[in-house]
């Protein structure tokens, strides 16, 4: 064989060799490098690159280098900026998911359309902007470089038409493979999900006033989600004027307590302290998500769905209602919440004041009072310990004005959590290596410090004794028992004790519209129904399927819901709900609770008027 015949055939294999291995390996490792980073610091490599992650990526590259090859092929130019810019938007669209799941626990979902904002870009580059800006350089970089191989693959020649041709071939089996595995590729393609999503938020848009027929309020009814304004017949009876503690925990499930089922030895002593002298309602659900959504449902009694803008935007939401916070109003109760991180986000405050707090004290005032502590602050706010130190501060002139409801919101344990230098330590065994999962144990431990010192000083001046201590987590956090498995929805934390009432566990299934009727009840205050949430010692044992905008509870068991477009809805009946409730089912009983809060506020607004 010449020499000139060797060369040809090496450089022809060296051209092959690039095109089939090369360049598909370093696109893979490329886009591969968001979720690299999310095994080095949440979950064991195994567990992100199994064989559904490999296989499927592998395809999405097929598909990629099909597409684009033909394209660079006949448009070399126009696609040297297009692709750059295309694998650019793939890589930092998988960081975006990276982040979201780190710091929110969601992935691309319409609550997460919805709660996009300036404020919510100023807290990410709060949070993550140098991360943010290298991620930035090293997707530029590497965008420019691929796209630079690519171009030296495909200079035109009789063996490129054959490739292009064995390419496309490739592509189209992957497409095929994707279409028919497209349930997993959602969890493991990121930019394949964001596309799902953004097109199934568009179709949740969709608005337009439906009326249900009698029989489908029938129906409604029958499973207590048809929504009834509160009975105050009885308050002028109310003679115990019980004082009132709610302390809320971010991201907190029933399963890091003892009671609750952790394997975890003292991780909450505080808590499990508290808990046994207090009722647990071990089947307590979260109904929405994220934080100010749960507050407004455990409140009013609602389901809202709302983004962080949407309250700013509109100040008389839920005017129309009367609340948790209202009620007590008119029993007299000196109201106060204090929250350690800025209260203004998602309209939080506003809400509050709304429904009769007549102080709501955040992350600003307290700086201003205590400017020492900034040194020691995380991200979102100051720690929960100095939070602590502060309520502590007012408890006693709350004394001196009861009876009062006291609120206090901690929030350490909110991804990506936060470690107060003052808080015990809490080491795991030698099996549990992971810092991601040492700083969140560590987190835990450490908000239950923050609780217990709280629940020390109201022991300690007598006030357990006429008030009822409410424990509660507004959504759940990560799974503690599954290593790096987290849930929308969740057994979220509840126990509350009150002098009155015997210790135990509540097997009630329940979720976060029934709060306040419950809090109330146990207080003695007899209103045992708010809007479509019930009292989970009375009223709530009547329905026990629950149905919420994601899922439905049958017998105990969580079943997530799906998609129903909005014309499949429109034709929807609303039948006898028992088993189970259908996804257009569901999402019409949601379009009519929203029209009903519509309709409250309207009358609310021209009442006013």
């Amino acid at each position: 064989m010449s020499s000139w015949s060797t060369k040809t055939l090496l450089k022809r294999t060296n051209i092959i060799i690039l095109r089939f291995v090369l360049l598909p390996v370093t696109l893979w490792i490329f886009l591969s490098l968001p979720a690299l980073y999310y095994a080095a610091n949440y979950l064991d490599s195994w567990e992100v690159f199994d064989t559904s992650y490999v296989n499927l990526n592998f395809n999405f590259i097929s598909i990629i280098l099909g597409v684009f090859a033909t394209i660079y092929y006949f448009y070399k130019k126009t696609s040297r900026i297009v692709f750059s810019l295309i694998l650019f938007l793939l890589f930092l669209i998988r960081f975006i998911d990276i982040g979201l799941k780190a710091t929110f626990q969601v992935s691309f979902s319409p609550i997460v359309f919805r709660s996009t904002s300036f404020d919510s870009f100023l807290i990410t580059l709060n949070l993550f902007g140098k991360e943010l800006l290298l991620i930035t350089l090293v997707g530029v970089l590497c965008s420019i470089v691929i796209s630079y191989l690519m171009e030296f693959s495909f200079l035109k020649s009789r063996t490129s038409i054959i490739t292009l041709a064995i390419l496309l071939l490739l592509a189209t089996r992957s497409t095929y493979i994707l279409y028919k595995e497209r349930h997993y590729a959602f969890e493991e393609i990121p930019s394949y999900l964001f596309a799902k999503e953004l097109l199934e938020y568009q179709d949740l848009l969709k608005q337009k006033r439906i009326k249900l027929s009698d029989v489908e309020l029938q129906n409604l009814n029958k499973i207590g989600i048809a929504p009834q304004l509160p009975s105050l017949s009885k308050l002028k009876n109310y003679v115990q004027n019980r004082n009132l503690v709610i302390l809320y925990l971010e991201s907190f499930n029933t399963d890091y307590t003892k009671k609750g089922g952790s394997k975890f030895e003292n991780l909450t002593p505080n808590l499990d302290l508290f808990i046994d002298k207090s009722v647990l309602y071990v089947n307590y659900f979260n109904a929405v998500v994220p934080t100010h959504n749960s507050i407004f449902s455990s409140w009013c009694g609602i389901f809202p769905e709302l983004g962080d803008k949407y309250i700013r935007g509109n100040p008389g939401y839920s005017k129309g209602l009367t609340c948790f916070s209202d009620i007590l109003n008119n029993l007299g109760y000196i109201q106060k919440f204090f929250f350690g991180h800025g209260a203004w986000y998602a309209g939080i405050t506003i809400f509050l004041k709304n429904h009769s707090y007549e102080q709501v004290t955040d992350l600003s005032q307290i700086e201003k009072e205590f400017p020492e502590w900034r040194k020691n602050k995380h991200a979102w706010g100051i720690q929960d310990t100095d939070l602590s130190r502060y309520v502590i501060r007012k408890v006693e002139q709350l004394r001196k004005n009861q009876p009062f409801n006291m609120s206090v919101f901690y929030i350490n344990t909110h991804p990506p959590f936060f470690v107060a230098p003052d808080c015990p330590k809490y080491v795991l065994d030698n099996t549990n290596k992971l810092h991601y999962k040492q700083i969140h144990f560590q987190a835990i431990h450490c908000v239950d410090h923050a609780v217990g010192m709280v629940l020390k000083v109201l022991k300690k001046s007598g006030l357990m004794e006429n008030t009822v201590v409410v424990v509660v987590g507004d959504t759940p956090g990560h799974d503690i028992q599954v290593r790096g498995r987290f849930l929308h929805y969740n057994k979220t934390l509840l126990a509350i004790y009150s002098p009155n009432i015997k210790a135990g566990i509540n097997e009630t299934v329940s979720y976060s519209p029934d709060f306040a009727p419950t809090v109330l009840e146990t207080m003695g205050i007899q209103v045992p129904r708010i809007q479509s949430g019930h009292s989970i010692l009375s009223s709530r044992m009547d329905f026990q399927t629950l149905v919420a905008p994601e899922f439905t509870v049958v017998d105990g068991e969580l079943r997530m819901g799906d998609i129903c477009r909005f014309e499949e809805m429109e034709m929807q009946k609303i039948g006898i709900i028992q088993d189970n409730v259908t996804d257009c089912e569901r999402r019409k009983i949601f379009q009519y609770l929203r029209q009903w809060m519509q309709s409250q506020d309207s009358q609310h607004i021209l009442t006013m008027d």
